[in-house]
């Protein structure tokens, strides 16, 4: 049986940004999907979930006839990074709750946002995410990125920290499990050679 979790702590430096894709409930990829890119702090921390496997010795007298021991299973990640302004939409599909807008002269215009009740939190839409890594050649050269895709993630509402004459900075926490529609694991990396078009408009 296996025994409570542990995390271990790992951090990805010189990150260049973060691609939500909005998925449908089940987990599954909806027909004309959604991307979105988020410029995000520099350092994004992964916390691995691990459930400790469980070991037994079959004994003999004072001697060790046996031992049975579990592997210890990887179960999910949990991300943290810093957004650097107040972005609504990554809000809203991260964390839930509602944005709340206005009509300013005939445009609809958002002016801020809701947290979610108890009951909404339940509730929230899972997301795919990809973390992209500045990757580097041996002599100290840029040669492409590191791609890390979280199949399914959700996220908590943010916390924020305000000083003075310093802009605030949302701190956001996402949970990436594995995806329950298509059985994949809970994330993947690759070698690629550009950022997704999304990082340059």
């Amino acid at each position: 049986m296996a025994t409570a979790k542990q995390k271990k702590r790992g951090y990805l430096r010189g990150v260049k940004g973060l691609l939500i894709t909005p998925l449908e409930a089940d987990g599954s990829m909806p027909a004309t999907p959604v991307n979105y890119w988020v410029d995000t702090a520099q350092t994004v921390s992964i916390e691995t979930e691990i459930v400790e496997g469980e070991s037994s010795d079959l004994r003999g007298g004072d001697r060790v006839l046996t031992r049975v021991e579990d592997d210890d299973v990887i179960v999910g990640a949990n991300l943290g990074f810093t957004n650097a302004r107040f972005d609504a939409f990554l809000t809203e599909v991260i964390a839930g709750g509602t944005l709340i807008t206005e009509v300013v002269e005939t445009e609809e215009q958002v002016v801020g946002w809701e947290a979610p009740t108890i009951a909404e939190q339940g509730e929230k839409i899972p997301f795919q995410a990809k973390v992209y890594v500045q990757s580097y050649n041996a002599a100290g050269g840029k040669e492409g990125y590191l791609e890390y895709e979280f199949r399914y993630c959700k996220g908590n509402a943010p916390s924020v920290e305000h000083g003075d004459q310093e802009w605030g900075t949302p701190e956001f926490e996402i949970k990436a499990r594995e995806n329950p529609a298509t059985g994949k694991s809970v994330y993947a990396k690759a070698f690629v050679d550009e950022l997704p078009p999304e990082a340059l408009e």
